[in-house]
This record gives structure tokens, C-alpha cells and sequence, in this order.
């Protein structure tokens, strides 16, 4: 091929990577008071966590990441690890990453009533989750075309096996 015919084509490719490499990252946190918040800076620099799971990491046979850490593990082991696995449920829209935050043989109402009630709820944008163990946790949603309606459901949290658990109320 000549270099005449060459050069258009390389300029092409050029164009076409530019943009893309100038792209940047939005990062996904939930604050320490349980609000979401977006960022093109990394959450630790806001003081909030990271909602999406990080970067793939190396796993080890067993489970167990190169870290340490149980891959896949949902034991929330502090109230904001409980947030951060309900804001993880929402941004994924995973009605499973929430369910598994549940502790059902103590919920009063079946795995699948509890799944469809979650599956409707992540449905709509998280406004907010509020409260703590005592309580239990607010979740607010936006209503779809309410303007600043929104639809609240109610989880108590419970301790059992040294993780934070969330019980549906009937």
C-alpha cells in the first residue's frame, strides 16, 4: 500500500482514539451519611466508598483473593459495609446483591415475596438511606414521574454470626 493511501487511514485511527483516551472515569460512592454521590475523583478523596466492586482482582484457589478477602463474601461486617452493599444493589440494579444482604429465616415472609418486593424497589433511582442498627435503614426512591415524590421501604438490621443483616418489615 503507498503511503498516500496510508496516511488518510492513520489519521482516521488517530481521531478515533484521541477522544476515547480523553475520556474520563465517573466514580460511583456513597457517602458516610448513605447518600450517593458521583465523582470524576476517586471516592476515598471525598471520604465515601466505592459502590461498584473494585477492579478484578487475582483469586486464589478456594475463594480466598490475593488480599485475603473471601471473594463473593456478603457479610456486612459494620453498618457502612451494609450501605455499601445496599448502594452496590442499586447501581447494578441486583435485586440479588440487596437479597443477599437479607437474613430470611428471620424475615417473616418468604425468600420470594422478599426477591419481587427488592426487584420493584431497585427499579427507581436510590434518593437515600438513612438511619442505623437501632432503627434499622430508610431506603428512599424516586417515583417514577412524582417530580420529588418518593417511595420509602423500611429494614430493620439485625447481628447474627458477626455480620449486620437486613430484615425486611412486614
Amino acid at each position: 500500500m503507498n503511503r498516500q493511501r496510508l496516511l488518510p487511514i492513520l489519521c482516521t485511527l488517530l481521531a478515533i482514539a484521541v477522544p476515547a483516551a480523553a475520556q474520563t472515569a465517573i466514580h460511583r460512592c456513597v457517602g458516610t451519611d448513605g447518600r450517593p454521590a458521583f465523582t470524576d475523583q476517586p471516592c476515598a478523596t471525598i471520604g465515601a466508598t466505592p459502590v461498584l466492586p473494585p477492579a478484578a482482582t487475582s483469586a486464589r484457589p478456594g475463594g480466598a483473593a490475593a488480599d485475603g478477602a473471601t471473594a463473593g463474601l456478603l457479610c456486612a461486617k459494620s453498618l457502612a459495609d451494609l450501605r455499601t452493599g445496599i448502594a452496590q444493589g442499586f447501581a447494578l440494579k441486583s435485586a440479588n446483591r440487596i437479597g443477599g444482604l437479607v437474613l430470611w429465616n428471620a424475615s417473616g415472609q418468604s425468600a420470594t415475596e422478599g426477591m419481587r418486593s427488592i426487584e420493584a424497589l431497585i427499579r427507581q433511582p436510590l434518593v437515600s438511606l438513612d438511619g442505623d442498627e437501632a432503627v434499622g435503614i430508610d431506603v428512599a426512591t424516586s417515583v417514577p414521574g412524582g417530580g420529588l415524590a418518593t417511595r420509602h421501604a423500611h429494614f430493620d438490621v439485625v447481628r447474627d454470626s458477626g455480620c449486620l443483616w437486613l430484615r425486611p418489615r412486614p
